[in-house]
């Protein structure tokens, strides 16, 4: 009886394995489909010299497309760019998105309102976002520059080489209301306790804000950072939007990203080959910059777990 008990135990485990790997089998095969063998059939691509659309040509060239990368002065102009912008744009969403998140936080009458007012710009479908953006920047019709009239102001032309690049990083910034919405919910779990026996101590706000708020918030902090620096590096629908299609004509422009280089190789060229090289590269630079935030984490990121041990 007792080796009755374990055969019947073995088979019921053995139906849940079953349906437990019939579930998630449509899951695994769209991913294998068309996530992973694309993913390394772009890796084998990126080692041949397959240009255009008759694959049958593709000749296995090594290494040569990486070392064509780092001998092309508009990609190294592009990644330059595009690290720069990251550098610029991340550490700038990050505090502006912890301290609307500080402010919407406060129970004030109306705040719900708020807190859609800026959580909104994340919900609006992109090319109506940059088409919207690309209008307001215009330089003689736009509203930025009707607003300045009346000031005494000149027009600026917001998309020009000198200030493309601020534009599109307040575009990023206004768009960032998902990152908001995070820093939110991580305050929300900050216990009220800690503040009230911060307060009775006779710690100011400051004082809180700091030793409370910014060490209990910093495990928000780093995957808003990561999330950040992983988007930022990979865009290219927004630059292009916003400079029109003159961008993939004239590589030599302010937002004239990693991505969109890899874009116009790709479509405008048809260099296969060498948009895959393009885009591996990239991958290695977005896993490199990870890598450095997780291992300097160690540093300025505390979980509640260390605090108790």
């Amino acid at each position: 009886m007792k080796g009755s008990g374990l055969a019947l135990n073995l088979t019921e485990k053995s139906r849940r394995s079953i349906a437990f790997y019939l579930m998630i089998s449509p899951w695994f095969v769209v991913f294998v489909l068309f996530s992973l063998y694309p993913l390394f059939y772009g890796l084998y691509l990126s080692f041949t010299n397959y240009i255009g659309l008759n694959l049958q040509t593709a000749r296995w060239v090594g290494l040569q497309n990486y070392k064509n990368v780092f001998t092309d002065s508009d990609a190294l102009y592009a990644l330059g760019r595009t690290v720069m912008l990251t550098a610029v744009y991340v550490p700038i969403s990050t505090l502006v998105g912890l301290l609307l998140a500080v402010l919407l936080n406060q129970n004030v009458r109306g705040v719900g309102i708020y807190r859609t007012i800026f959580y909104l710009p994340s919900i609006v479908p992109l090319v109506s976002a940059a088409l919207m953006w690309k209008m307001m920047y215009a330089n003689q019709t736009g509203i930025l520059n009707v607003a300045l009239k009346p000031l005494g102001m000149p027009s600026v032309n917001w998309l020009s080489y000198d200030y493309a690049t601020m534009s599109l990083i307040i575009t990023l910034i206004w768009a960032s209301g998902s990152g908001i919405l995070i820093n939110l919910a991580g305050l929300k779990g900050i216990s009220k306790e800690l503040y009230e026996a911060a307060s009775i101590d006779g710690a100011p706000a400051l004082s809180r804000f700091v030793r409370i708020t910014l060490p209990m918030m910093s495990p928000i902090l780093f995957f808003n950072v990561i999330m950040g620096i992983i988007h930022t590096l990979q865009l290219y629908i927004l630059p292009i939007l916003l400079s029109g299609n003159d961008l993939l004509m004239a590589p030599i422009r302010p937002n004239y990203v990693y991505v969109v280089h890899a874009f116009q190789q790709v479509f405008a060229f048809q260099r296969f080959a060498y948009g895959m090289a393009l885009l591996w590269v990239l991958f290695t630079v977005i896993l490199l910059m990870t890598l450095v935030v997780f291992r300097s984490s160690r540093y300025w990121v505390h979980y509640e777990m260390e605090q108790e041990e």
